[in-house]
């Protein structure tokens, strides 16, 4: 049974209205979705072209953003990006940073006039769908030439980044898988399933064109899930048996992506892994500098738990003890999001980071709570919570949301979640 709730009523006249003016929103985000991983700087144009849409039609925000999203279970999202920008940007400010330190709370600042563009525009879930087949299918178009006709090795797509371009293009191939198991059954035309599949397929392909390792767990991750949930109504022997041949056909691609991408890679790093157990040597530059950075990381926070050691003191210090551990070359992060915030910035930022991650979970887990009879409802919230269990994963080793590219996509999409879960609401209610 459907829980009620009490939109405001203004509701209908804001959010859900009929305008003709907005028919192409759908389509140029759509578009924009599609290219964040093969356009550079796409991600921050998205960012941009909301954030002005958002602010064109800002008369009505607080009917039509505010209270339906507090309605519906938000306030755990709000919650967490309040307490993120206030306790980060206090930081900065008590430790006198330049300016170019505030641009990574931009993104949360502008989530509200996001979700603004999204309400006033009233889409479909579609063009969110479809975004994401149209990235991971070029991403994987992009990595093929790039790897495999121009021989440049692992594949980056548009970024900066290699890790970055590996570990969205799992995302963009879990929002396909997430689309195929909800969003398609609601659909009549045939063809949405095979470019759903496509998604997955290019996704996953792009991911591991880039060798890169942190998005292995999660491919193994959204197979079994994905696998376990289509085969939901089968006995639990047919679910292993569907599990475990997913998995093969995951392993069979890796092997047939280039050796050194992936099985070398793999090698490599149990390899490097084992040797920095036994000895404490650093062998290679991808799990056991990792491993290092992370001990040296955890002696620093033990250090200086409350304060941190600031941006540039963290960096000097970091460098100083990897010197003295006889490791080799110039290294400002840890690749770690919890333990690169503890370092610099001690406690306050680690709750800061787990009170974001966090307030999205237990918004989406309550909203999906509300409607349980809604295929694309199910579907949206589910993937709000994926998405961030995937953000917590990478975060394990990369420094995410010290990266342009992740937050944005991260704070952008899942914006447009819960803008779609607000519209969904608002016209079961006002039916």
């Amino acid at each position: 049974m459907l829980k009620k709730i009490k939109f405001p009523k203004k509701m209908s006249q804001t959010s859900l209205s009929d305008d003709k003016s907005h028919q192409l929103f759908p389509w140029i985000t759509g578009a924009i979705m599609a290219t964040i991983l093969v356009v550079p700087s796409a991600y921050a144009i998205l960012t941009l072209w909301l954030t002005l849409y958002g602010l064109w039609f800002i008369k009505g925000f607080f009917n039509r953003v505010w209270r339906p999203s507090i309605a519906i279970g938000a306030s755990y999202i709000w919650f967490g990006l309040i307490v993120y920008v206030l306790i980060g940007v206090g930081l900065g400010l008590s430790h006198g940073y330049k300016a170019s330190y505030y641009e990574g709370y931009v993104p949360m600042l502008l989530a509200p006039i996001i979700v603004n563009a999204v309400l006033v525009a009233k889409p479909s879930a579609s063009f969110f769908w479809i975004g994401a087949v149209g990235a991971a299918f070029l991403a994987g178009l992009m990595a093929s030439y790039q790897s495999l006709y121009l021989g440049v090795g692992r594949a980056f797509g548009a970024m900066n980044n290699i890790i970055i371009f590996g570990d969205l293009s799992v995302v963009m191939a879990t929002f396909s898988v997430f689309g195929l198991l909800y969003w398609s059954s609601t659909q009549s035309k045939p063809y949405i399933k095979i470019l759903l599949i496509i998604g997955v397929v290019f996704g996953v392909w792009a991911s591991l064109l880039s060798g890169t390792k942190g998005g292995w767990l999660s491919i193994l991750m959204i197979t079994i899930v994905a696998i376990w949930i289509s085969l939901k109504q089968l006995h639990w022997s047919k679910k292993i048996l569907g599990v475990l041949i997913g998995l093969g056909l995951v392993i069979l691609a890796a092997f047939l992506a280039p050796p050194e991408l992936v099985i070398g890679r793999i090698k490599d790093g149990l390899a490097g892994a084992q040797i920095w157990f036994a000895t404490g040597s650093v062998t290679e530059g991808s799990v056991s500098i990792r491993l290092e950075k992370w001990h040296q990381a955890i002696l620093m926070l033990i250090d200086k738990p409350l304060t941190g050691w600031g941006n540039q003191g963290a960096i000097m210090e970091l460098q100083d003890r990897l010197a003295a551990a006889g490791v080799s070359g110039v290294w400002t992060q840890v690749e770690s999001d919890l333990l690169q915030a503890g370092i610099v910035h001690g406690i306050p930022a680690i709750f800061a980071t787990l009170a974001l991650y966090f307030g999205f979970i237990f918004s989406y887990v309550k909203m999906r709570r509300l409607n349980t009879d809604s295929s694309v409802w199910i579907g949206l919230a589910s993937v709000g919570v994926v998405f961030v269990i995937l953000m917590i994963e990478f975060g394990l080793s990369v420094n995410v949301l010290g990266r342009n590219a992740f937050r944005h996509t991260f704070i952008v999409w899942e914006m447009c979640i819960l803008s779609l879960l607000i519209l969904a609401w608002g016209r079961r209610d006002n039916k």
